[in-house]
């Protein structure tokens, strides 16, 4: 096996390749950090992690010295309780409660919820409902659930459905379609009503369900195959609300753009010039996919007759007259393809609490193990977390790798990148120590520039820094902004050939620029160039980096001296002579 792949390998534990007897694998201790154990899970997992994403493999030993370091630092950050402040207990417990939480749920029956979603994706349902309100009292709902469950006793009874739902129906369409819902499609109601639809027997009626509009009764109509879905475009003229002559101007302006298309004109053009339907008109009258009973019936029919490509003759529905052109038919998707749409549905509906709540269910029956306990939702997610923590490796080793590596984040921040950053005397003295190790790539030019609105000031401004005599650089500033407050601004400028449009214009002979917004005009002060640094600030960020690698390298050394490893030299060899790296 080359070393690449011994590497790969290891992310499915070294644990598992130690364990000769083909026995259950053990977990041995490493090491020992002050005493206390450090198994070889751990560290298996962080080296294969940290391998993965390294082009070049490092050694055994060399990450060896890497995740003791690690081990000190996390230990340190407890030492100084930052696991113990507000901030740190609620992001860990942020993280906890996401990673904890695919595992509350029944996995079989949120299968069992997608494959009843997606068997209605085959069929479609032609569908009438009843709706009355749910009532804003318990007895306002007593009453209204009473009121149709007469409904339903007289629709059963053979009375008129779609005369019933003109009659007593909330729903606004009633009263011109009797409650008729045409052909209905998965995911375009609430589960109850969807559900309602598809499983109750064609040509009988629900009982009495409940969804966020009101109480419904559904009768279920006629099957049929699904006919998928279409892509379209249209262009809309508007005739609703219009008066005669408004419909009869609507219907020629609308013939007028079919024989345009006719004699080759772009659809897409004339859609954004001419189409009145203002969500799809800017997009050149397309339109996102869509399935039976999505648009009015006669807009359905036309978009899904029509061969791809081919354009629709003027057609009227209730809002006015239309042209279709049909970009593509599609069928019905597979489970794969909708998966997480359907599952974006659940959550929508309310469908996904299902499977939580079973596993909430299953839970109380492991952990509460009399029935006077009462456990509530938060203490059984912490029981699940302490199981899963001490039985599932990967989950372990995920929430303790966040653990620590918060700590990690902020303990370095603190005493290093923070640290380093604020403490400018030390980053000073750095630099005079190791002057020699930094250089320029190229001169550059050192200075300030102050900028005016404009030539009267800058003139009272360049007198006056005349007149002031020496003035100490690090002063400057502060005397401007005293004398002229917002009439003028200073910068401290560092910059090579190209760097600054000004500096090139004042020192390296390039064209004076012409600066837009308020600092029109300019004049360099105390400037030169300058060959090498002449200070830490002339190469901050190299010196910043070198001083907080000195920072850690001393932090290292202070956790080493202060605390007690002892590495298990046993195991360290088998997981050498497993990997046959690092001797």
């Amino acid at each position: 096996m080359n070393l690449r792949k011994s590497l790969f390998v290891l992310a499915m534990g070294m644990g598992v390749a130690l364990a000769a007897d083909g026995k259950k694998p053990s977990d041995p201790v490493l090491m020992t950090i002050d005493g206390k154990d450090v198994r070889l899970s751990e560290f298996d997992y962080l080296y294969g992690k940290n391998n993965m994403q390294q082009q070049s493999p490092v050694a055994v030993d060399e990450y060896l010295d890497m995740f003791i370091a690690y081990k000190l630092k996390v230990a340190d950050a407890i030492a100084a309780g930052i696991d113990t402040t507000a901030a740190f207990r609620k992001e860990y417990e942020g993280y906890r409660l996401d990673l904890v939480r695919p595992y509350l749920t029944d996995k079989d029956e949120e299968e069992r919820l997608i494959s009843e979603a997606y068997s209605h994706y085959p069929v479609e349902v032609e569908a009438s409902h009843i709706m009355v309100a749910l009532g804003k009292t318990p007895e306002e709902r007593e009453k209204n659930k009473a009121l149709l469950d007469s409904i339903r006793t007289a629709a059963v009874g053979g009375a008129d459905f779609a005369a019933l739902a003109r009659k007593y129906s909330i729903d606004r369409s009633a009263s011109r379609n009797g409650g008729s819902m045409g052909y209905i499609t998965p995911g375009r109601f609430p589960y109850v009503f969807e559900k309602a639809a598809y499983d109750t027997p064609e040509g009988e009626i629900s009982p009495v369900i409940e969804t966020p509009f009101g109480f419904h009764i559904v009768r279920s109509g006629a099957r049929r195959a699904a006919t998928g879905e279409v892509l379209a475009q249209h262009i809309l003229k508007l005739t609703q609300g219009k008066t005669p002559e408004e419909q009869a101007r609507a219907k020629t302006q609308i013939d007028s753009i079919y024989t345009l298309i006719k004699g080759g004109a772009d659809f897409s053009d004339l859609a954004r010039r001419e189409s009145e339907d203002p969500g799809s008109a800017k997009n050149g009258g397309m339109l996102p996919w869509f399935g039976a009973g999505r648009m009015v019936p006669e807009f359905e029919k036309a978009a899904f007759a029509l061969a791809d490509s081919a354009v629709s003759e003027p057609f009227q529905t209730s809002y006015g007259y239309h042209i279709v052109k049909t970009l593509g038919h599609r069928g019905v998707p597979a489970l794969d393809d909708v998966r997480q749409q359907i599952m974006g549905m659940m959550q929508r509906d309310g469908r996904a609490q299902l499977p939580y709540r079973k596993k909430m269910d299953e839970l109380r029956a492991r952990f509460q193990t009399s029935p006077s306990d009462s456990l509530s939702e938060n203490e059984l997610i912490d029981l699940e977390t302490e199981r899963l923590a001490a039985e599932d490796a990967d989950f372990a080793n995920l929430l303790r790798e966040y653990h620590d590596g918060m700590l990690l984040f902020e303990i370095s921040n603190r005493k290093i990148w923070e640290g380093a950053a604020k403490d400018t005397e030390g980053i000073e003295k750095y630099f005079e120590v190791h002057r020699g190790d930094y250089s320029l790539a190229e001169p550059k030019y050192k200075g300030f520039m102050i900028y005016t609105p404009n030539d009267s000031m800058m003139t009272v401004v360049r007198e006056y820094v005349a007149a002031a005599g020496d003035i100490n650089p690090d002063s400057i500033g502060v005397v401007l902004k005293r004398q002229f407050d917002k009439d003028v601004r200073i910068e401290r400028v560092l910059a090579a050939k190209g760097d600054n449009r000004v500096v090139d214009a004042v020192a390296f002979g390039g064209e004076r620029p012409d600066l837009p917004g308020k600092w029109k005009c300019w004049m360099p002060w105390n400037g030169r160039m300058i060959e090498a640094p002449e200070e830490a600030a002339d190469v901050r960020g190299a010196v910043t980096t070198d001083y907080q690698a000195e920072l850690e390298r001393e932090w290292v050394e202070q956790l080493r001296a202060t605390h007690k490893v002892k590495v298990n030299k046993k195991v360290l060899k088998s997981v050498k002579q497993h990997l046959n790296v690092g001797r």
